[in-house]
């Protein structure tokens, strides 16, 4: 028997079989077109960071919206620019702006955004500078979902509006986009980051720079907690993230729950934990007290961890079947 690639091959067999160069190239090129052609469906069905969910009336759920609630503090671009951001969000019905610098906002940004109907935009003007403003009761209206966030985070729409979803179906907890844990040694708790999270596979806090929560932990913050926490999170200028998720806890023994998210943090080289060495910057050792003076407060540890992670379930990278035989599933040609 002779094969495609034998030179004795007679000239009409050779002209009528391709050479395995040539097969290689079909194949490698069929292969190339499917990769684009999915990366392209992909790309057009879910990469659009501004296009809601809802786009497709999926229901009652998906009207229902929720209130940004805005940290800022002397970076005015950029706290235009995340409002202008959170503002095409159809998901986002009122955008509260915590002003605490000393100086009010002048006439032209407050002219700016008094005739800014949707969203509302309402600048919450403190009397003193304190990180626990961010957590105070909203007065003027408001949502019972409330998307804690930094001035400088970015969060795609559509991942919004998904962490919203699994808010809603459980809004006694919190759900974000940043997933934090801790570790007991020598008798102490330590923090730790994403690293730890993904080789334990464990999460027992979500940072609130990126947050979905209800608004009746604003007023269990400022009814419920020692007023000890609200001293120290003024002393160390931090922890009031971890004390959000110490009362959660503390009040529901629920964890958190961690959305997977495409987040961009505009502001991650200038922060706090970025803005020295980080071989030898103290804020996580700042962190590791904020864990271990909280627990001497509330006098225990009620921090749950969760090794649950939420993704959206057409995401073609992450979610696969539990089985090949599942891509042969008997709908496969009914698109």
């Amino acid at each position: 028997m002779k094969w495609f690639w034998d030179k004795t091959t007679d000239s009409k067999t050779k002209n009528r079989i391709p050479s395995a160069l040539r097969q290689w190239k079909i194949l490698m090129g069929l292969i190339v077109a499917a990769c684009a052609l999915y990366l392209f469906l992909y790309y057009m069905s879910d990469n659009d960071d501004q296009t809601p969910l809802s786009v497709n009336n999926r229901g009652k759920l998906w009207k229902r919206k929720l209130t940004v609630v805005l940290n800022t503090f002397r970076r005015h671009e950029m706290m235009e620019d995340s409002i202008k951001y959170y503002s095409k969000c159809n998901v986002v019905k009122y955008i509260h702006v915590i002003w605490s610098e000393s100086i009010k906002p002048g006439p032209h940004i407050l002219t700016k955004y008094r005739e800014h109907d949707i969203p509302r935009v309402i600048f919450d003007i403190q009397v003193n500078d304190s990180l626990n403003n961010r957590f105070k009761p909203l007065e003027t209206p408001h949502t019972d979902a409330i998307f804690s966030v930094d001035d400088d985070m970015r969060i795609p729409c559509n991942e919004l509006e998904l962490a919203l979803e699994v808010w809603q179906n459980s809004p006694k907890t919190i759900v974000g986009f940043m997933p934090r844990t801790h570790i007991r040694r020598n008798n102490a708790l330590e923090y730790r980051c994403w690293w730890r999270v993904w080789w334990d596979g464990a999460y027992s806090i979500i940072l609130t720079k990126a947050a979905i929560l209800h608004h009746d932990y604003f007023n269990a913050y400022f009814e419920l907690l020692p007023k000890e926490i609200f001293a120290l999170v003024d002393h160390r200028r931090n922890c009031e993230d971890i004390a959000m998720q110490f009362l959660i806890s503390n009040m529901t023994s629920l964890p958190p729950i961690y959305v997977k998210g495409h987040l961009r943090d505009l502001g991650v080289f200038g922060g706090i934990s970025t803005s020295a060495n980080v071989v030898t910057a103290s804020h996580m050792k700042e962190r590791d007290s904020c864990l271990n003076d909280l627990v001497a407060i509330f006098h225990r540890n009620p921090l749950v961890k969760s090794h649950m992670i939420v993704d959206a379930a057409n995401n073609g990278w992450t979610n696969v079947p539990s089985t090949w035989f599942e891509y042969l599933s008997s709908d496969l040609w009914k698109w």
